[in-house]
């Protein structure tokens, strides 16, 4: 018998077989549930050419909640990625869901500051789980928040996984924009 203090403060004797059920219950769910640590790795890595995937814009809807889960327009849904990649034109995408992700808001905020920092000379786009789960596939998405930093050629430049500090994203964003002026 193993001494347990409850709550209350007293002392209950307890048998150690409570701790053999819960681990007996950890594995089996472990085993359910398939987890074999490839779950969350994406199909696509720094330097491969992205899809040329034809994601829905706020022009294409009537209201900018057919292509955002945010509760507020996020105005990240400008730019069509087949469109940015046949002008060779270098994009930051995010692919998140804020409708049940809190990390997915907080870099949503992020980004939407850089777009303003940044105006038209970089493009800027959500992807909603909810809203655009097609170009989730396309893109090979597990997991979210993902951050791409796409190259005029289509290739991820960088690739970021959760929240990311602006700094992080600016000094890429800043080496493509130094490349495209040259």
């Amino acid at each position: 018998m193993v001494g347990i203090i409850t709550r209350g403060g007293e002392c209950s004797e307890k048998s150690p077989g409570w701790i053999f059920r819960g681990l007996g219950i950890l594995v089996l769910l472990s085993i359910l549930s398939g987890c074999d640590g490839k779950s969350f790795k994406l199909d696509l890595a720094e330097g491969d050419t992205v899809p040329v995937s034809i994601n829905k814009i706020e022009s294409d809807v009537d209201s900018w909640k057919e292509v955002c889960s945010m509760d507020i327009a996020d105005h990240l849904h400008g730019h069509r990625i087949s469109d940015l990649r046949a002008a060779g034109k270098p994009f930051l995408v995010v692919f998140g869901t804020p409708q049940h992700c809190t990390m997915c808001v907080d870099q949503l905020v992020r980004v939407t500051g850089l777009q303003e920092k940044y105006g038209e000379r970089f493009a800027f786009i959500h992807s909603d789980g909810y809203r655009e789960n097609s170009v989730w596939v396309d893109w090979g998405i597990k997991g979210e928040p993902w951050t791409f930093v796409v190259d005029g050629k289509g290739e991820v430049r960088k690739l970021f996984a959760g929240p990311t500090d602006d700094a992080l994203m600016e000094a890429e964003i800043d080496k493509l924009l130094a490349e495209n002026d040259r």
